[in-house]
């Protein structure tokens, strides 16, 4: 017969403590914030359209930038390239526009979130976006963000302090990876604009 540990052996009990039994660790959980969904109200109605407005924009700006470059470039795929050889401003300015898209997919998900309640995520994530959007110097994408920045605060203002505190700092970092991505290529357009500039 294999032999117990004392452990084992405590747990078991004795003859004399037959009805001895043992409570199972109780695991205490992190703090979790009950998420629930917004209330639909007049406010909420008009935040909701800002929402999409801003998204379609985003989505508009790529497409008036290609529109720009190539008629700089005198309508031809020869001229769209020579354009953007001979002057790289615009082509930082091109990158910039094509990040937009990205911004706007990514208002989705705060919309999303902030409507089922989570206000701090969504706030984290548009002040990450306004800095990503400044970087990129895009007027529209920066107002945008802001405008909706307000709104949510304006409502909400403890919502960022308690979704630091529930998700910690690897929650946020995760939280916050699509913004990230925003603001890594803003500061390389924002770089490269530098370095024009000094030429």
């Amino acid at each position: 017969m294999a032999k117990m540990s004392r452990a084992q052996a405590a747990a078991r009990g004795t003859k004399r403590d037959a009805d001895r039994t043992v409570d199972a660790a109780v695991v205490v959980a992190g703090p979790r914030r009950n998420l629930h969904a917004r209330p639909q109200s007049t406010y909420e109605a008009r935040t909701a359209k800002i929402f999409t407005v801003v998204q379609v924009l985003l989505v508009v700006i790529p497409l008036a930038m290609l529109g720009y470059v190539w008629l700089a470039g005198g309508g031809s795929v020869d001229g769209l390239r020579d354009a953007m050889e001979q002057n790289p401003t615009i082509t930082v300015s091109f990158i910039s526009a094509m990040c937009q898209p990205l911004v706007a997919w990514l208002l989705k998900f705060v919309r999303d979130h902030y409507q089922a309640g989570d206000g701090g995520y969504a706030a984290g994530n548009l002040i990450a976006l306004i800095c990503g959007e400044l970087m990129l110097q895009n007027a529209v994408g920066v107002l945008g963000c802001a405008l909706l920045l307000w709104r949510i605060w304006k409502k909400n203002p403890g919502e960022l302090a308690a979704w630091k505190e529930d998700r910690g700092l690897g929650g946020m970092a995760a939280d916050l990876s699509g913004a990230v991505v925003v603001c890594v290529v803003g500061a390389l357009c924002a770089f490269a604009t530098w370095r024009i500039g000094l030429a």
